[in-house]
């Protein structure tokens, strides 16, 4: 990936629990400071963004019923650096968790 000036990239990793047959018909729905991401389902996805703070929200959408698994966090992304992120969806609907593993 390109990174332009002023930008760095945060490399999230959308996962959920092994054995749990509800994530297999679900999708995660990834944000920056509010704004949707395109993401092609579970897995490693990197995006470009402006260095600097920035607020992650992860959910899971179900094919059918409510999201759940909702978390957010803080991260700070340095000019020219990759910010990883971690987001773990819950075995039984309650909120996930998203880690910042590490600014490289």
């Amino acid at each position: 990936m390109i990174v332009s000036i002023g930008q760095g990239t945060l490399r999230v990793t959308l996962a959920y629990p092994f054995l749990t047959r509800v994530y297999r018909r679900s999708t995660p729905r990834f944000s920056i400071d509010g704004v949707d991401q395109l993401v092609q389902g579970w897995g490693t996805h990197t995006v470009a963004v402006a260095a600097g703070p920035h607020r992650i929200a992860v959910q899971v959408v179900p094919k059918d019923g409510d999201p759940f698994g909702r978390a957010e966090a803080g991260a700070v992304v340095e000019l020219g650096a990759q910010t990883v992120v971690e987001y773990r969806a819950p075995r039984f609907r309650r909120s996930g968790t998203i880690t910042i593993v590490r600014s490289v």
